[in-house]
């Protein structure tokens, strides 16, 4: 019975689809802050149509950092695409995370975004723990969802993104 509770709770973390909850879900507006302490609202994260990458993720999290490098080697292969890497390290080690980016060379522009959830805003709503938790947004609403990152799952992430892209 044990190990049949364990799978289920294994299957529902590695859920790759959007589930009916999330579909036409839209990002709330909230205030939080970007990586240079300046205001950011998530209401704001709009694109005129054209696909957003969104990723919560932490320094701690390898599969995090998997993720986002995967997601650097092929971003510039598509146009008009923005990247939101929401951060769930702690308030406290800011001064740590903005080190982290610098030194791993993250692409920070307009069109590639890192932002602090401290208060876990966003988390809660996008019900993003485990992370990482990976969602692209077209028109502000979730066309695609998936949770946990393993070497390969770049692929579909890639295919997806051009889908939203033709859509």
């Amino acid at each position: 019975m044990k190990y049949i509770l364990l799978s289920i709770l294994l299957i529902g973390a590695i859920n790759s689809g959007i589930k009916a909850q999330d579909s036409g879900r839209k990002i709330p507006a909230v205030e939080i802050k970007s990586l240079d302490s300046s205001p950011f609202n998530t209401g704001d994260i709009q694109n005129d149509g054209k696909p957003i990458i969104i990723s919560f993720w932490a320094t701690w999290c390898l599969p995090c950092l998997k993720e986002i490098d995967k997601v650097n080697e092929f971003i510039d292969d598509f146009d008009n695409v923005s990247v939101v890497l929401i951060n769930e390290d702690r308030p406290g080690d800011k001064a740590k995370v903005k080190s982290f980016i610098r030194s791993r060379r993250y692409p920070v522009d307009d069109n590639y975004h890192i932002i602090f959830d401290f208060d876990k805003k966003l988390s809660r709503y996008f019900n993003a723990q485990p992370i990482p938790l990976t969602l692209i947004l077209k028109n502000n609403k979730i066309v695609y969802r998936k949770r946990g990152f393993f070497v390969g799952d770049e692929i579909d992430l890639k295919k997806q993104l051009g889908r939203a892209l033709n859509d």
